[in-house]
């Protein structure tokens, strides 16, 4: 027959010794089963004189052995151990070499009374009896030694396909589990096995309101206990995994209101009190290129905390908002905002808008290298502002230090993958401001970059020929992110970025200083801005309707009128900072709004 571990938990007492104590026990054991052991639990330090350990052979349903404990006592902790040899320590009962406790299906009982009460042969009774246990290897049921000691279930130390490296072990409710042994320790029921783990927050739509999310959580562990499983806003759907029936699956939350989160509590009135939060996910539309971005943030601040901007990497050394002021470039229009600055390995900052997946996207921004000392890769260098698709790099810009012309002076290289760029042949010097402008084409992959831009380049409605050209060597992709990436010590400098634009033409991202003040490309004027007296007037060279957008700070669209009679009506909104996107017979322009 095969052999078990027993588990016995801790018992009642009344007079004397009542309630279940038989706490684990281990029958079947790796070779010649030279490690059994059989584990009683009660109180701490208590004599066992008057009790007998019975073990009962389901082939006849008869006894085949009896060990008297008298003289025997549970240790400081309440277990005493009956064992084979080689497993038995000074104070527990030594039962013989191996092959002591036959495996099922069988029984083990403790009585009142002496082993010579039981000789080998006796029938099985509750006369006397304290605590039984019938087991087997997943052996039919012996209906015998059930009857006999007023036990309804036989339980199966193969039940896991592991009979010889796990015993049958007692849990707080009273019946059993099979489980790695615990041999003198508390059963693994006395700890929580329950594990909650991949919360995740899903949109169920995205609109410009207050949206509803699903948020979910996997557990692993369950179908221990009885669980309750409840949730702090929303509806608990256990459809795809209930943790009291299921050893894993999926709890979910539905219906959910964006920007409150959720907490999930799974109890058991026992040992499981688990609680997991999940962030409400942000369910905002992508932003509409094109866009400007002025990083008008508050100096110190982390550039992931701002409104559109997240972290798409593992790292935390963040790039961090600087200022007063930012950087300026002749022929471009006025800075305004702060600046962001960056150097070494860290976060990699992403803002993110509606997918390109026809043409070209343009990017242009204002860098300076402040600081190259550490930049010791002189083959690659590092890149530092990419054109990405959900956190994949594409077009990638990158700086090189050319210690070996001048300590002060740097290449910049353009490409599609980690290394190999290819480099411009120009040099450029530290503390310069340098105007970048770059295109992705998501037909061919190809990109193009161009540096320092003239005035008569920003004036014109179309791009000139590149600085820089990079042949795509992997498949197009469509374009919706802008990355601010850290490469390393030794490949990113020290490095100030401002005045970001992104759009679909070479127009949308050079805008020159000739067009200042309120008046916007293709002919657009705005005025008055900041607007005092709850309206704005916008003119164009055509008399044609105008449809008008207006995003808050978070990116969220708060008007969003056709205007026939030139005149946008902002009463309603409050005081602050605004972008707004104005668009009439293909063309659209942005601008940022203030409304005192």
């Amino acid at each position: 027959m095969k052999k078990i571990y027993f588990l016995m938990v801790s018992l009642l007492i009344s007079g004397f010794i009542s309630g279940q104590v038989i706490n684990e026990i281990d029958s079947d054991t790796p070779g010649t089963d030279t490690e059994e052991f059989i584990e009683i639990k009660w109180t701490p330090n208590t004599a066992l004189d008057g009790l007998v350990v019975v073990l009962f052979n389901g082939n006849g349903d008869i006894s085949y052995n009896a060990f008297d404990l008298d003289g025997f006592s549970t240790d400081e902790n309440g277990f005493f151990i009956l064992a084979n040899t080689a497993i038995a320590g000074t104070n527990d009962f030594d039962i013989g070499a191996s092959n002591i406790i036959q495996n099922g299906a069988d029984a083990v009982a403790l009585y009142t009374g002496n082993a010579e009460d039981f000789p080998n042969g006796t029938a099985p009774t509750t006369t006397n009896l304290l605590s039984a246990l019938v087991y087997g290897t997943a052996d039919p049921d012996a209906t015998g030694l059930l009857t006999g000691l007023g036990e309804t279930v036989q339980y199966d130390e193969s039940e896991n396909g592991n009979s010889a490296t796990e015993s049958i072990q007692r849990k707080n409710d009273g019946t059993y589990e099979t489980k790695l042994p615990t041999f003198r320790a508390e059963n693994d029921s006395a700890v929580c096995e329950l594990v909650l783990t991949g919360a995740n927050a899903t949109c169920d739509t995205v609109t410009q309101g207050v949206d509803t999310y699903t948020a979910t959580i996997d557990f692993t562990g369950g179908g221990t206990s009885s669980y309750t499983v409840t949730a702090s806003s929303g509806t608990v759907d256990l459809s795809a995994g209930n943790p009291s029936i299921d050893a894993s699956g999926t709890i979910t939350v539905t219906g959910a209101s964006e920007g409150t989160d959720v907490t999930i509590f799974v109890v058991d009135g026992a040992l499981c009190d688990l609680e997991s939060s999940i962030t409400s996910p942000s369910c905002v539309p992508a932003l509409a290129v094109p866009i400007y971005e002025p990083f008008d943030y508050t100096i110190g601040s982390e550039l992931i905390d701002a409104p559109n901007w997240e972290n798409i990497s593992d790292s935390s050394d963040e790039v961090l908002v600087g200022g007063p002021g930012g950087l300026s470039y002749t022929g471009l229009v006025d800075s305004q905002g702060n600046h962001v600055s960056f150097d070494g390995i860290g976060s990699d900052p992403a803002i993110t808008f509606e997918p390109i997946t026809t043409g070209l996207v343009y990017t242009s921004f204002l860098f300076a290298v402040t600081d190259q000392t550490l930049a010791s890769d002189l083959t690659d260098g590092g890149y530092f502002a990419i054109l990405g698709t959900n956190g994949q790099f594409r077009a990638r810009l990158w700086v090189r230090a050319n210690p070996s012309t001048s300590e002060n002076t740097f290449d910049i290289g353009l490409s599609n993958s980690g290394s190999n760029p290819d480099f411009g042949s120009t040099l450029y010097t530290v503390g310069e401001t340098i105007m970048v402008v770059m295109s992705y084409d998501t037909s061919t992959g190809n990109m193009n970059a161009w540096i320092n831009p003239s005035q008569a380049q920003l004036e014109s409605s179309s791009a000139p020929d590149p600085t820089i050209s990079s042949v795509l060597s992997a498949s197009p992709s469509t374009i919706n992110q802008f990355i601010i990436r850290q490469d390393s010590t030794s490949e990113t400098p020290f490095m100030l970025l401002d005045e970001l634009r992104i759009g679909t033409s070479w127009a949308d991202v050079t805008p020159s200083s000739l067009s200042v003040g309120d008046s916007l490309a293709d002919g657009f004027n705005l005025y008055p801005n900041p607007a005092t007296n709850g309206s704005v007037t916008i003119s164009s060279n055509s008399a044609d309707a105008m449809q008008v957008q207006v995003y808050d700070v978070l990116g969220k669209v708060v008007k969003n009128d056709i205007l026939s009679n030139n005149t946008l009506d902002v009463s309603n909104l409050n005081t602050g900072l605004y972008i707004i996107k104005i668009t009439q017979n293909q063309n659209s322009v942005t601008k940022k709004l203030v409304i005192k």
